[in-house]
């Protein structure tokens, strides 16, 4: 049952390549990356991976630094 299948898997791509030639590969293979990419785009934007923060990482995102502000600190009385 699957030697009818594997030929005519083979037939098929006999007759792609003989009618476009060796180009249609880099097509394929850039249509396969396409539709990977779109894939990946979909399964992170409908939230598989439900990756939610923890409290400290909110923590660390809200935190200025440690340094009370003062790396933006005011140059206009240099005087040099």
């Amino acid at each position: 049952m699957v030697a009818p299948m594997q030929s005519a898997v083979a037939e098929l791509l006999d007759g792609v390549l003989n009618a476009f030639g060796p180009f249609v590969i880099p097509v394929a293979l850039f249509a396969l990356g396409a539709v990977g990419y779109l894939l990946l785009v979909s399964v992170g934007r409908a939230g598989v991976g439900d990756e939610t923060p923890d409290d400290d990482t909110h923590a660390t995102l809200r935190d200025d630094g440690g340094d009370g502000g003062e790396r933006n600190a005011d140059r206009s009385d240099d005087d040099a």
